[in-house]
């Protein structure tokens, strides 16, 4: 069981004591030794029973102990002060019974009177389940400076890799990002524009798109030039791979290299996109069809 489990289960079983104890409250005759012995000091304090409430609990101040202690423990744990139910009212009960007396409204002296005991009763929270924070998913591309066509890109789930792939970026083994269609992708962040399982399907013949099939789209980036060099906006930027635009596999009739179709290793160079072998793009669409293609998902590139 988890961190987070146990913690839950802990609120639960000590928010049912409280309940239970209180069931009994006011039935049983309350503790000698920790009801008030002063009248005139508990008649002078400012948590006493409003006109028509009687008072049902003992009055408990620093110094109180016994089982009724033990259940103004459970209830403040309950409510959140954090408190060892051992039946005595010392420095940190009292501390406890302030800080819940200051949150309500109350006149925050630290006794424990008609007032702070309807507050604790009817605040008394019951322990639910939280709704567990959704996942961050990152694509994180990786240059390889040695071998820019032996790249990796992963998917992250909250900072671990879900899946890893090898991949490509640039042409002729070009570390140059300021060079369109040549240099690989620019570092920096990219937000996810979009992404399909058909680009091309609807251009006609002689429209048809360099890029087709599974494709991520990528927002514009500008290049960080070296010295000397002018910044380039970088445009048509994808992660995808060489496919028809149905998802399948082409044939190679009149050419040794067809974009239509992943011949070896020598494809995953590219025109500053990032490019994958394409059961690798099939399978990490497949993840990210299972994490429901998170609105925010970016692209981290170094």
């Amino acid at each position: 069981m988890n961190r987070t489990a146990r913690s839950v289960w802990a609120t639960l079983a000590t928010t049912a004591l409280a309940v239970a104890a209180f069931a009994t409250l006011g039935t049983q005759a309350p503790d000698t030794a920790s009801a008030s012995s002063d009248p005139a000091a508990s008649a002078a304090r400012a948590d006493t029973p409003a006109s028509g409430i009687q008072q049902q609990w003992p009055t408990l101040r620093t110094g109180a102990q016994g089982s009724t202690v033990t259940t103004l423990q459970q209830l403040l744990t309950a409510r959140g002060h954090s408190l060892t139910a051992d039946g005595e009212f010392g420095p940190l009960t009292e501390a406890a019974v302030r800080a819940f007396q200051a949150q309500h409204g109350l006149q925050a002296d630290g006794i424990v009177g008609p007032q702070t005991w309807s507050a604790l009763r009817s605040g008394a929270p019951s322990a639910k389940r939280t709704a567990p924070h959704p996942a961050t998913y990152t694509l994180k591309f990786t240059k390889n400076w040695n071998d820019p066509q032996n790249s990796r890109l992963a998917l992250l789930r909250d900072g671990k890799v879900v899946v890893s792939y090898r991949a490509g970026s640039g042409k002729d083994f070009s570390r140059n990002e300021c060079t369109s269609s040549t240099g690989w992708l620019p570092s920096g962040t990219y937000r996810v524009e979009g992404h399909t399982t058909n680009r091309g399907a609807d251009a006609m013949p002689w429209n048809e798109p360099a890029v087709q099939g599974y494709v991520i789209e990528l927002a514009d980036k500008v290049c960080k030039p070296v010295s000397g060099q002018k910044a380039v906006n970088r445009t048509d930027l994808f992660i995808h791979s060489e496919m028809k635009a149905d998802g399948t596999q082409g044939y190679s009739i009149f050419e040794d290299d067809s974009l239509r179709r992943w011949e070896d290793d020598r494809d995953y160079k590219s025109s500053g996109c990032i490019k994958l072998r394409p059961d690798h793009i099939k399978g990490l669409f497949h993840q990210l069809d299972r994490a429901g293609w998170p609105k925010n998902l970016t692209l981290q590139v170094s």
